[in-house]
């Protein structure tokens, strides 16, 4: 069966807004009040974790949350379509976020998951990267490729465009692996 490979290179972004239980929250709030720096900021120093000495938190990533990550906008970013082993496409990210043209060069959907002007409660994590954002695969059981078939999900975060996924007739692709290095990150709260 000929299977479908989507490579994502270039600048990423990772959304992350952390579930702490109130204990947890508590205490460590207390530990960060003690060394005078805000909670959202000890969180992203990594001997946090190792000071903690808590088995189930070893890194910033074992804390329960809901991530949106995807491919920015930028000139350094493009996706490569792969099928059967043959590249059959190469799309640069402005290609994608075209509005300008009459008619849209693919098909796109909108994602909700987080408007930055209306966040909850709690804290989030904002990472940007680059390199190998996302490399994914799906094995499909036709023998061509309509470009049509895919559609590019879409989000916002502060007034810049961001691809979080993409699907081939409604299938969502598996993901194979990722290798990117953290260019940027901060963090904050909401109360």
């Amino acid at each position: 069966m000929p299977k479908i490979k989507i490579n994502t290179f270039g600048e990423g972004i990772e959304i992350r807004q952390l579930h702490l239980d109130p204990d947890t929250y508590q205490k460590w709030n207390a530990i960060a009040a003690r060394k005078n720096r805000l909670l959202a900021d000890l969180l992203l120093d990594p001997f946090f974790y190792y000071q903690l000495k808590d088995s189930r938190f070893k890194e910033m990533t074992d804390i329960d949350s809901v991530l949106v990550s995807g491919m920015l906008n930028t000139t350094k970013s493009h996706i490569e379509i792969w099928f059967d082993r043959r590249k059959v496409q190469k799309i640069q990210s402005h290609e994608i976020f075209n509005e300008i043209v009459l008619f849209p060069l693919f098909k796109l959907a909108t994602s909700q998951s987080f408007v930055a002007n209306d966040l909850e409660k709690g804290i989030y994590v904002v990472q940007k990267t680059i390199g190998l954002i996302r490399s994914e695969q799906l094995q499909i059981s036709e023998q061509k490729l309509n470009m049509d078939d895919f559609i590019f999900t879409i989000a916002e975060w502060e007034k810049t465009k961001f691809v979080t996924e993409i699907k081939y007739k409604n299938q969502t692709l598996n993901p194979v692996k990722s290798d990117t290095s953290i260019i940027y990150q901060t963090a904050f709260e909401i109360q």
